[in-house]
């Protein structure tokens, strides 16, 4: 009986008590108490805390009470037609933006001036907060064309010299031919010129 009694203590006690991890220190900074697992912060690191979620909050313009929509206006049918389309649809000014837009994807507009991006961007904003499904069409197209146009680059041509005498192969088994059909495979030994 005394067995059970000090073996039902013991599972107590190792319930009861808190496990420490080894290597983990649980010394806290001045002003925090600890409450098992609910931490109460001092007014020092609330204010911290305060101060960073202010900053987040001023970058985050999604949060402001702006709407994109009316802040920003839509671009006219005729631009829109002018990106999805060739260049048969373009004004003068929108072909210039078009041709910086392309630019940007290929290489990130490295030969563009101040005023081209700021033009750039604005139609780029003005095309994701109206007419986003247009935007990403005109993406996906640009790198079509960018992704066609590196592919295409001249590789070179691989030139072979045939060495010796062709070798016979008879009796391959082939199975992808009819029962009967006979076919000649020939060998040929070739090196880079």
């Amino acid at each position: 009986m005394w067995s059970k009694i000090s073996m039902i203590l013991t599972l107590i006690s190792i319930v009861v008590t808190e496990v420490t991890v080894p290597g983990i220190d649980r010394t806290m900074s001045e002003g925090v108490r600890s409450l098992g697992y609910k931490i109460v912060y001092g007014d020092e690191d609330m204010m911290d805390i305060n101060e960073v979620i202010k900053d987040t909050e001023k970058i985050d313009g999604l949060k402001s009470k702006i709407n994109l929509n009316e802040a920003i206006p839509p671009l006219p049918a005729q631009d829109v037609k002018c990106l999805m389309s060739t260049d048969n649809h373009c004004t003068k000014d929108m072909y210039e933006i078009k041709g910086v837009l392309i630019q940007a994807m290929k290489n990130d507009c490295a030969k563009c001036s101040a005023e081209e991006k700021k033009n750039a961007g604005k139609v780029i904003a003005s095309m994701m907060a109206h007419d986003p499904v247009a935007w990403k069409t005109f993406r996906s197209r640009c790198a079509l064309l960018i992704k066609s146009q590196k592919s295409f680059q001249r590789q070179k041509k691989l030139r072979l010299k045939i060495i010796g005498h062709p070798q016979e192969i008879h009796d391959s088994n082939n199975r992808y031919i009819l029962p009967g059909a006979k076919v000649r495979v020939k060998r040929y030994q070739m090196e880079k010129l």
